[in-house]
């Protein structure tokens, strides 16, 4: 967007382009200085024509960014009736996302992305902990982020996105977080992928979810003594397809696992295929010789109908095994 300005003020038949374009590219790490870059955002904002609408905002931000200056981009973008934001903010001290991201009429995807959390850093939520107001919000991806203060009771931020569909969980940290609730009418994907820490317990309310993918292990042990996993409460999946688990990485105890992992499998017996990696077999049994019709015999008892019609393994250096 920077340079599409600057060629306007040589070619003022560029002029019109840019103010009017339905996309705007905002990053602030093409400016020498964040001043120069709030200097530019607030040209864009007075300058643009302001009867266009905007379908795709993307902001690529660092820790010094102004946090008036990301509310000013955000409220502008959601009046002007934004379908898409996407933000990744660099920053190695802790932020905050301001609270009017959170709320649009319009937004039908959102991505937020931080630079990596350190499980060790902040004992404060990086979202505000208040219901998002998405009424037409359709797809979510959150990465490296932190959820919730320590020692909260529980936090449910979905509840009036009713029309959320596919939602993404990566490399997010929820340490001291007793309750995370996903409560979503209409959601059909859910992924939870690497996380360093999770909550007690993920209450998941979602009855058309189709589609469930997740890393069982933390990727963080809080110390030598304990572990975090996956731990669900459902209120069924009765339209459950296809289940992806994995451990998320290799573990020097992994049978500790092994009860946790068929609790899972009572949760989710109603899914039609279920993809595994090979740390969910190996957790079985470290017999390398036994473990895999020891898997076998204990898929078949918790999917019999599953496996009757379709057994889909998908299991990683497989060849190894065999």
């Amino acid at each position: 967007m920077k340079y599409v300005v600057q060629t306007s003020t040589l070619s003022h038949n560029w002029e019109p382009f840019w103010k009017s374009t339905d996309y705007l590219n905002l990053n602030c790490s093409e400016f020498r200085t964040q001043s120069l870059f709030s200097k530019f955002v607030k040209h864009i904002i007075s300058n643009r024509n302001n009867d266009a609408d905007l379908s795709k905002v993307q902001l690529t931000l660092k820790g010094s960014t102004s946090p008036s200056v990301v509310r000013s981009i955000v409220k502008y973008a959601y009046l002007h009736n934004v379908r898409e934001l996407n933000m990744t903010w660099f920053a190695r001290k802790f932020f905050q996302f301001p609270e009017c991201v959170f709320s649009s009429e319009t937004l039908k995807h959102l991505t937020l992305a931080t630079r990596d959390q350190s499980f060790y850093q902040h004992n404060t939520s990086c979202i505000p902990i208040l219901v998002w107001d998405f009424p037409v919000l359709e797809t979510v991806f959150l990465s490296n982020m932190h959820f919730g203060d320590k020692g909260d009771e529980s936090v449910d931020l979905f509840s009036k996105c009713v029309n959320l569909r596919d939602l993404t969980l990566h490399k997010c940290c929820m340490y001291g977080l007793k309750i995370f609730h996903i409560r979503a009418p209409e959601l059909s994907d859910l992924t939870i992928t690497d996380f360093t820490s999770f909550p007690d317990v993920f209450n998941v309310v979602a009855p058309k979810l189709g589609n469930f993918t997740a890393s069982v292990k933390a990727t963080v042990d809080k110390s030598s003594l304990t572990f975090e996993s996956l731990q669900l409460t459902t209120e069924g999946f009765d339209s459950l397809e296809k289940v992806n688990l994995s451990l998320s990485m290799p573990h020097y105890e992994q049978k500790r696992f092994f009860p946790l992992i068929l609790d899972l499998f009572h949760k989710l017996h109603n899914t039609k295929f279920l993809v595994i990696n090979l740390d969910i077999v190996e957790v079985n049994n470290t017999n390398c010789h036994g473990y895999f019709y020891l898997s076998i015999h204990v898929l078949f008892y918790f999917f019999p109908k599953t496996l009757s019609s379709f057994i889909v393994l998908w299991i990683k250096k497989i060849m190894s095994v065999i």
